[in-house]
């Protein structure tokens, strides 16, 4: 992190930076016993952290910062275009975002027998005893939302199962921060990321192929991209288009 004696130094060096070098917003720096210079951007926050070693400067920090400017622009520019999604588990309960469309949620009061969750004209209406009750309302709504992508992967599973060759030993639906699925080609499992269920239904076509591919090679690497551009031609589009989305933070 970006220490207060790293400004002191900063500004008492011989050779200072340019007074702009270091105005980038949101930056945090941090040294490390390494040797190159590191930089990325958080996803979420827009947030630059700078890795770099240990004995070097200040200034060559900002001269770095400042050739990678138009760099940062363009990054962050580029995040502010994409779609940050709402965890499942705890998303507001005024709309909700189901295989890519937006559907407002509306609650009405039901008996007991009655409970139920269903699409009804680009709405989704939940029907539960107490329409106060925030927490059972989402409960019921996270229940159905598990269903509704258990369901979509019981059937959409087997034919791509069929189209790349492969044969999954085990699946789950799993709550994941930094990926949308995962693949251990040994135990022959595949993990799929209960947000899925937010996004257009092609990007959970493309995620269970990928997953399935990996049973052939577990890299990524030439082979897996060629077999994965057989089975499925267009998949960089549906790549593209799972990169619009954001993870929830």
């Amino acid at each position: 992190m970006f220490r207060f004696n790293d400004l002191f130094d900063l500004f008492t060096e011989k050779h200072p930076p340019s007074a702009g070098a270091f105005l980038v917003e949101n930056l945090k720096i941090e040294r490390k016993a390494i040797k190159h210079l590191y930089l990325r951007i958080n996803p979420t926050d827009g947030q630059v952290y700078v890795t770099a070693p240990q004995k070097m400067g200040d200034h060559e920090i900002a001269q770095f910062l400042e050739q990678k400017q138009h760099w940062i622009a363009r990054k962050r520019q580029q995040l502010q275009d994409k779609i940050q999604l709402f965890p499942i588990a705890n998303h507001p309960l005024d709309q909700i975002r189901l295989w890519g469309d937006i559907y407002t949620i509306i609650c009405v009061q039901a008996k007991a027998h009655s409970i139920s969750v269903d699409r009804v004209q680009g709405r989704l209406r939940i029907a539960i005893p107490d329409i106060e009750d925030e927490q059972s309302i989402r409960s019921l709504l996270n229940r159905w939302l598990r269903n509704q992508l258990h369901q979509r992967i019981t059937q959409r599973l087997p034919v791509f199962e069929a189209l790349s060759h492969t044969c999954v030993k085990e699946w789950r639906i799993k709550a994941m921060k930094t990926r949308w699925g995962t693949c251990n080609f040994k135990a022959g499992r595949v993990w799929i990321n209960a947000e899925l269920v937010q996004l257009p239904p092609e990007c959970l076509d493309y995620i269970l192929l990928h997953e399935l591919v990996h049973l052939h090679e577990p890299s990524h690497n030439a082979r897996f991209h060629r077999l994965v551009g057989g089975f499925m031609p267009h998949w960089r589009e549906s790549d593209a288009l799972l990169n619009r989305y954001l993870l929830p933070r």
